[in-house]
C-alpha cells in the first residue's frame, strides 16, 4: 500500500520531460513570433513614416527657394493650422504647434523618429524633418491603415501562440514518451524478475540504454552467481550438520535405552556426543566469519615468532616435532587474525602428516611445509572452497572450511597465501606479506 501511495505522490518522468519540452518549444515559437511582430512592425513603420514625409514635403511649397516666405508660413501657427497640415501634430523645436487630436500631455514623450505611439487604440506615427535653417520639425498623425496590420499581426500571433502550445504539448509528450520508452520497457521487464525468473534485459537500440542494459544484466549475474552460492552453500551446510546430528541422536537413542546399565557404552557414547558437538562448535564459529560481509580488524606491529608460539602452544612439542629455519620479521596486520590463519594451516600439516613439520621464514614471507601424504595436483587449486575435501575417505571429521576462512582472512589483510603440494611428497603453504616488514 505504501509504495503504491509513493508511485501516485511521485511525478511522471514522461510528464516532466513533456513539460520541459513543451517550455521549451513555446519559448522559441514565443520568440520566433515577436521577432516577427518587430519585424514587421520596424518593415510597416518605415513603409507609412516615408508616406508621410512625401506627403508633408516642404519642396512641394517651395518654388525658386523662397525661403522667406517659408519662414513666414512657419512663424504663423495660424497659417499651419489652416493649411496642409491642419489634420497633423506638429512640433517645432519642442514646441508644439498643432495637436487637433488632443493626444499631447506633460507626460508625452517621443524617444524618436520615425516612431509608431498607440494612443485610445490607434496608432499615430511620428517623423522628423530637419529644415533648411536647422529647425527640426516633428510631424505625426493618426495611420489606419497600421493600425489595421498592427491589429491583424497580434490577432494572427495569439492565434499561432495558442496552436503553437498545443502542438508543442503533443509533440512535446510524444517525444518524451518515445525517448523513454526503453527506460519503460526495461522497468516493466525487472519488475517480472524474481529469483526464480532472472531473464535478462534485451538488447537496445540507442547506446545510453544499451550500457544501462549491460549494467542490469551485469547486476542480474551476480544476483544469479550469489543465489547459486548461498544455494550450494546452504545444501553443504545441511550435509554437514546432518551426519553430526545423526551421530548425535543414535547415542542419545542408545544412551535412553542401554546407557543405565552398560559402562562402557556410556563412556564410547559421551565420548562420540563430546566429539559431535566440538565438530558443530568448531564449523559454527568458522560459518560466523564466513558469514561477516565486511569486518575490520585490529592492525599492529609484531614480531612474527610470536604468533607462531602463540599457535604452538596449542600442541604437545614432545609427541610432534616442529622445526623453525631462517630469521624471523616484523610483520603490520592483525595478531588475532593471523593466528587463526597459522593455526589452520598448522592444524592442516598435522592431521595429514605424521612427520615433522617445518617452519621456515623467508624474507617477508612465511612457509608452513609437511611431508605427508599430499595433495593431487588437480585438486590443489580446489582447496580453499568452502566444504572442499581432497581426501573424502578420512573420517576425521573434517569440515572443508578452515582453508576457506584462511582465504578469506588473508584477502582482507592483503596477505597472498599459495598453496603447492605433491602426492607422497608433501605439502607447503605460504604467505607472502606486503607493506613495510622487517626482519629482526
Amino acid at each position: 500500500m505504501l509504495d503504491t501511495l509513493s508511485e501516485k505522490i511521485k511525478s511522471s518522468a514522461v510528464l516532466n520531460q513533456a513539460i520541459f519540452f513543451t517550455i521549451m518549444v513555446f519559448i522559441i515559437i514565443t520568440i520566433i513570433t515577436f521577432s516577427m511582430k518587430i519585424l514587421v512592425s520596424t518593415t510597416a513603420l518605415h513603409g507609412y513614416s516615408k508616406a508621410l514625409i512625401n506627403q508633408i514635403n516642404p519642396n512641394k511649397i517651395l518654388k525658386n527657394d523662397e525661403t522667406d516666405i517659408f519662414s513666414k508660413f512657419l512663424e504663423n501657427t495660424d497659417i499651419i493650422k489652416r493649411s496642409f497640415m491642419e489634420n497633423k501634430i506638429v512640433i517645432l523645436d519642442n514646441k508644439l504647434i498643432n495637436d487637433p487630436y488632443k493626444i499631447i500631455d506633460e507626460n508625452f514623450r517621443i524617444p524618436g523618429t520615425p516612431v509608431a505611439i498607440k494612443k485610445n487604440g490607434i496608432y499615430y506615427i511620428f517623423v522628423g524633418l530637419r529644415l533648411f535653417d536647422n529647425s527640426k520639425m516633428i510631424v505625426g498623425g493618426p495611420s489606419l491603415e497600421f493600425t489595421a496590420v498592427m491589429g491583424a499581426f497580434n490577432y494572427i500571433s495569439i492565434i499561432i501562440l495558442i496552436f503553437g502550445l498545443i502542438f508543442s504539448i503533443i509533440i512535446s509528450y510524444l517525444l518524451a514518451k518515445k525517448s523513454l520508452s526503453p527506460t519503460i520497457k526495461i522497468s516493466k521487464k525487472l519488475s517480472k524478475i524474481n529469483i526464480e525468473n532472472l531473464e535478462r534485459v534485451p538488447e537496445q537500440k540507442t547506446i545510453e540504454f544499451q550500457v544501462l542494459a549491460n549494467r542490469l544484466n551485469s547486476m542480474l549475474d551476480r544476483i544469479e552467481q550469489g543465489y547459486e552460492i548461498q544455494k550450494q552453500f546452504v545444501s553443504d551446510v545441511s550435509h554437514e550438520l546432518r551426519t553430526p546430528l545423526t551421530t548425535l541422536n543414535g547415542y542419545i537413542k542408545m544412551l535412553k535405552r542401554w546407557g543405565k546399565n552398560d559402562e562402557k557404552l556410556l563412556e564410547e557414547s559421551i565420548e562420540k556426543i563430546e566429539t559431535s558437538t566440538n565438530y558443530l562448535k568448531s564449523m559454527i564459529e568458522k560459518l560466523l566469519i564466513l558469514s561477516k560481509p565486511d569486518f575490520n580488524p585490529e592492525i599492529s606491529i609484531f614480531n612474527i615468532s610470536d604468533a607462531i608460539k602463540e599457535v604452538l602452544k596449542l600442541y604437545n612439542t614432545q609427541e610432534r616435532k616442529f622445526i623453525e629455519k631462517g630469521t624471523s620479521f616484523n610483520v603490520e596486520t592483525s595478531f588475532e587474525y593471523l593466528i587463526i590463519i597459522l593455526k589452520t594451516l598448522i592444524e592442516n600439516a598435522v592431521k595429514y602428516s605424521e612427520k615433522e613439520i617445518e617452519i621456515i621464514y623467508d624474507k617477508n614471507s612465511i612457509i608452513i611445509k609437511d611431508f605427508g601424504i599430499g595433495i593431487p595436483e588437480d585438486k590443489v587449486e580446489h582447496i580453499f572452497e568452502r566444504f572442499y575435501q581432497a581426501d573424502t575417505s578420512r573420517k576425521d571429521f573434517g569440515h572443508g572450511l578452515g582453508l576457506s576462512i584462511a582465504k578469506k582472512l588473508c584477502e582482507k589483510l592483503n596477505i597472498k597465501i599459495v598453496a603447492n603440494s605433491k602426492i607422497n611428497e608433501g605439502s607447503s603453504f605460504k604467505l607472502m606479506f606486503g607493506g613495510k616488514n622487517s626482519e629482526n
